[in-house]
């Protein structure tokens, strides 16, 4: 009988232990938080490699041997961006604990923080190859695409934790309750993915040397075409396609103000065109003072931000159409 009692003691112990945890541990401000850092990793990311810090710490996961280098000039850089990343790792690593534990009945969360576990751990273990490589320019581009896809995957798992409302088995929605349904989201979603091609095709651009084949902005040489050759090409392409990404913005704002959308879709949409603007005039600034390093890394800044507000629009805008509440999943 004691028996009996101590062990329903222990178990009433560990769930009041995971109940005092729980407030810490919301998996709604947990995945805010794996936001925010993901984006100020990637920001970090941009200034290590527009600084040329990528191989100050020349091996991986060391750095010039040690696990705490001497911190000073380029190696403090490489190695802050190092730390960051282990950080998000931890904050998504927690994320995905919290969802486990209190989240299972939604599964869209749990696989979302699921899959950002695994994007994390592959983003650094490119990371490290791309050390070991010594920068290859594929390699560069391929861990800045992994880094956008996590941003993507936590925003869109943020949305639907907040989202989200528990609602007992017996209940029916409550229709005040449950998100109005709207337009289809597929414009937005083929706006994301063409910004998320445009930052790659830029990232190409600068690593590969095509940054500067034109000296003039918006012309290219004092022309509208292309003179023709690889490097003049890639450089054309990006333009070109930075003004199809523009028109598909600014189709997405109209289409969203029209359809008298909820107000943080409105902001967000407006932030978009902001943050568009901006990031043709610093893709410009880019040209005109010949990829400064503060430059470049505001180029990518505000291309990451764009990004986000994209996947904002388009996963808020599909979680309006199928009803996020306690049902979904």
């Amino acid at each position: 009988m004691k028996a009996i009692t101590s062990a329903a003691s222990g178990e009433r112990g560990v769930a009041a232990w995971l109940s005092r945890l729980r407030l810490p541990l919301d998996v709604r401000y947990l995945a805010l938080l794996s936001v925010i850092a993901t984006y100020a990793l990637i920001v970090l990311g941009g200034t290590v490699r527009a600084t040329d810090s990528g191989l100050a710490c020349p091996d991986w996961p060391l750095c010039q041997g040690q696990l705490i280098p001497p911190l000073e000039g380029s190696v403090l850089i490489e190695y802050s961006h190092r730390l960051a990343a282990a950080s998000v790792g931890l904050i998504i690593l927690g994320m995905a604990i919290a969802a486990w534990l209190w989240y299972r009945e939604n599964r869209f969360v749990v696989a979302g923080s699921t899959i950002a576990v695994v994007l994390v751990t592959v983003q650094a273990l490119v990371g490290g190859v791309t050390v070991n490589m010594e920068l290859p320019d594929t390699i560069v581009a391929l861990h800045l695409a992994i880094a956008l896809v996590l941003l993507a995957v936590l925003v869109a798992t943020t949305i639907v934790a907040f989202q989200y409302r528990r609602l007992p088995p017996s209940d029916t929605p409550d229709p005040d309750r449950v998100l109005s349904p709207g337009a289809a989201p597929g414009l937005a979603a083929v706006t994301a993915l063409a910004t998320f091609g445009l930052i790659l095709l830029g990232s190409y651009v600068a690593n590969s040397g095509a940054a500067l084949v034109y000296p003039d902005w918006p012309l290219f040489d004092g022309r509208l075409v292309s003179a023709g050759g690889r490097l003049a090409d890639l450089h054309y392409a990006h333009r070109l396609m930075a003004v199809v990404v523009g028109l598909l913005v600014l189709a997405v704002a109209v289409q969203t103000w029209r359809q008298g959308r909820r107000p943080a879709l409105i902001a967000a949409m407006g932030c978009a065109l902001v943050l568009y603007v901006a990031e043709v005039l610093v893709g410009a600034s880019n040209i005109w003072f010949e990829l400064a390093t503060s430059v470049r890394i505001v180029h990518l800044a505000l291309a990451s931000a764009l990004w986000a507000a994209l996947v904002f629009t388009a996963t808020w805008g599909y979680a309006e159409r199928i009803g996020v509440s306690g049902r979904i999943g």
